[in-house]
């Protein structure tokens, strides 16, 4: 072996010596111990031994590759990530149960149109200790005396295989969800899963599990450790932590008129004094803000419960709401002939609903983020005139500059969708936002 084949653990990892090295150094062994004119064709029984003995050598190097790189949570796969989590006290998470739910509507009035929006929360019937399994809707339904039934797909809303039911399960709206956040009159929704749930039992990708160990903060009290924890809470989409004397506090109406060089920000905190800092969540759609609201536990309350264990004594966190800004869009789509409009239309919404709901808060939707997400869909040519849209959202409790309030928007062709930071978009594809023209090629 030159100097320069170095194999095992080496500076830019560890090198596995391949199969066709290993048969040149057995033979080189076999010549130096049994001569040089040894047989070693490939007929001879020797050089038979010697392959086989090689095949097992190369998947022995093999191994300690996998060994090696099993040391690392950017490398790791498997048990070996998951023996990592362990040391973090960070375990992988199960997935949700999903399935498709049959959707009926009964006693409704004439003429009236019942929305059922995404995150419409299901569940099962009591059981003995009346515990019951709740599940979330992943898409919006519209129900009427014309269109009686919709299927639609939900998931669970606790991990784990818990929520695996069978098919023909029944299924009811919860009450108090339906009480806070629909009108359905005298009308009654039946609900039975078509098919058996599944996906409970199966734990989170590689993937996943990987950034969620890497997000691992290595210290107790940061904005960093704080935020980790949040986004960990079943319901939050995403968050974000203001923290006036932590950074710069750009909570206040004066931030901007300030004379910084006649005196003082923000003064220091004394010992001993309370302290409070603002944490914004957005909860996922449909997810009650408080417990109450629900069967399904409110995110204001879990959020509190986590914080209560990682804050500081005499820190107090104010825990907010962050406002939800609808996206719409009105666009002239060249498609295909032969192509079916409707279907088009929606693979286009469903393909902007997935890049929307990416976003993070405060963060705005791009136009070109639209044209490529729109283009992605099957027969589509082209898309021209797009103009994003906006709802102006419901004025929360915050106010951290830029949010607009009073009325809805409709940009110019190629301007983005800016967001202030306590606001983040949600795209509905049953909004009446999306006005979508199309023209045959």
């Amino acid at each position: 072996m030159t100097s320069e084949e170095r194999y095992g653990v080496a500076a830019d990892g560890f090198v596995v010596k391949g199969i066709d090295r290993i048969v040149a150094d057995q033979q080189t062994r076999a010549r130096a111990m049994f001569g040089d004119d040894v047989d070693l064709t490939s007929g001879s029984a020797l050089r038979k031994v010697l392959d086989a003995a090689a095949f097992d050598t190369h998947e022995l190097w093999r191994a300690l590759e996998s060994q090696y790189y099993g040391t690392f949570i950017t490398t790791a796969q498997g048990p070996s990530l998951d023996l990592l989590g362990c040391d973090l006290g960070l375990r992988r998470r199960e997935l949700r149960a999903r399935g498709p739910v049959f959707l009926a509507i009964a006693k409704e009035e004439a003429g009236r149109r019942y929305a059922l929006p995404r995150g419409t929360v299901l569940v099962t019937e009591p059981e003995a200790d009346g515990s019951v399994l709740a599940f979330r809707s992943t898409r919006a339904a519209v129900l009427s005396t014309e269109q009686k039934s919709a299927t639609v797909d939900v998931e669970a809303v606790v991990r784990g295989d818990a929520g695996n039911i069978s098919a023909g399960r029944k299924l009811r709206l919860d009450p108090e969800w339906a009480r806070h956040n629909l009108t359905m009159g005298a009308a009654e929704v039946e609900a039975v899963a078509q098919q058996t749930f599944h996906d409970g039992d199966v734990g989170e990708s590689d993937a996943v599990y990987r950034a969620r160990l890497l997000g691992v903060p290595r210290t107790v009290w940061t904005q960093e450790a704080l935020l980790a924890q949040v986004l960990d809470v079943n319901g939050v989409r995403d968050a974000a932590i203001f923290d006036p004397l932590g950074g710069v506090e750009a909570t206040r109406r004066t931030f901007g008129t300030f004379r910084f060089g006649s005196r003082a920000f923000s003064g220091d905190r004394r010992t001993g004094s309370p302290y409070f800092f603002d944490i914004v969540v957005a909860a996922e759609p449909g997810w009650p803000w408080h417990s109450g609201e629900s069967l399904v536990p409110g995110v204001y309350d879990d959020v509190l419960d986590v914080v209560k264990q990682w804050r500081p004594v005499s820190i107090f966190p104010d825990i907010l709401a962050a406002n939800q800004v609808d996206v719409g869009m009105r666009a002239t789509l060249v498609i295909e002939a032969g192509h079916d409009e409707e279907a088009v239309k929606g693979a286009i919404l469903d393909a902007v609903r997935t890049s929307v709901d990416r976003l993070r808060l405060g963060h705005g939707v791009l136009h070109s983020d639209i044209v490529l997400s729109a283009r992605t869909a099957a027969g589509v040519v082209d898309v021209q005139n797009l103009r994003l849209r906006r709802f102006a959202p419901a004025f929360g409790q915050t106010y951290y500059g830029g949010g607009t309030y009073g009325g809805s928007q409709e940009l110019s062709v190629g301007e983005n969708l800016r967001l202030a930071p306590d606001e983040i978009a949600r795209f509905s594809v049953d909004t009446s936002m999306a006005d979508l023209q199309v023209v045959i090629t």
